[in-house]
C-alpha cells in the first residue's frame, strides 16, 4: 500500500534509513557530491523542523521517498528552497511528482510564493521533474537553478490541501488496519 503524508521529527529515523538507501549516485545528486553514511546522519540529525514543510511517500510502512520545502534564511518568508529523493527501485512510478504536487500546495497555502531547487545541470530526472511545474531555468558552470512560482492561495488549492488530507487519514487507517491483521 502506498501512503503520501506529512513528515514531522517523530520520522527523523524514518528519513535516516531512507537517506542510507540512496545510491551512490542519488547521493551525488541529492548533496552535490559524494557522502558517506556518517555526513547523512548529521544532515538527518541537523533538520530545523520548524522551517521545514516535508512530505513523504511510505510503500507498505516503509518510506521510500521525500521532499523538504525549507524556507529561505534571507528573510523573505515567501521564499523557499524545495529537495526531494526518491529510492532508485520507486522511481518512474510517479511518486515524484505526487510529492511536488502535495508539498508544493502546502508551501502556496502557507505564504510561500517561489521554491527554488538547486541541482546539477546533468540531472535528468529531477530536471524532467521540475519542468512539469513550469520552473525558470538559469544554468552555471554545470548547476541548475530552477524556480517554481507558485501564486496565491485560493480556494482550488485548499481545497486540495483538504482531499489530501483525507487521503492521507484514509491511507493511514487501512495501512494501521493491515499492520494489526499480520
Amino acid at each position: 500500500m502506498i501512503v503520501y503524508r506529512r513528515l514531522w521529527p517523530t520520522d527523523s529515523t524514518a528519513y535516516a534509513d531512507h537517506l542510507a538507501r540512496l545510491t551512490r549516485e542519488q547521493r551525488y545528486y541529492r548533496f552535490g557530491g559524494f557522502v558517506d553514511d556518517g555526513y547523512l546522519s548529521n544532515k538527518t540529525k541537523s533538520i530545523d523542523w520548524l522551517r521545514c514543510i516535508t512530505f513523504g511517500c511510505f510503500v507498505d510502512g516503509v518510506l521510500r521517498g521525500a521532499v523538504f520545502v525549507i524556507r529561505a534564511h534571507n528573510g523573505w518568508m515567501d521564499e523557499a528552497e524545495l529537495a526531494i529523493t526518491v529510492e532508485s527501485e520507486f522511481e518512474g512510478r510517479g511518486i515524484g511528482t505526487q510529492l511536488m504536487r502535495r508539498v508544493v500546495t502546502l508551501a502556496r497555502n502557507r505564504g510561500v510564493r517561489r521554491v527554488t531547487l538547486f541541482c546539477l545541470s546533468d540531472n535528468r530526472r529531477l530536471m524532467a521533474l521540475s519542468r512539469k511545474f513550469d520552473p525558470k531555468m538559469q544554468f552555471d558552470h554545470g548547476e541548475a537553478e530552477l524556480t517554481v512560482d507558485l501564486g496565491l492561495p485560493d480556494q482550488i488549492s485548499y481545497a486540495q490541501e483538504a482531499f489530501g488530507l483525507m487521503e492521507t487519514t484514509v491511507g493511514s487507517f487501512f495501512e494501521q488496519l493491515g499492520a494489526k491483521a499480520a
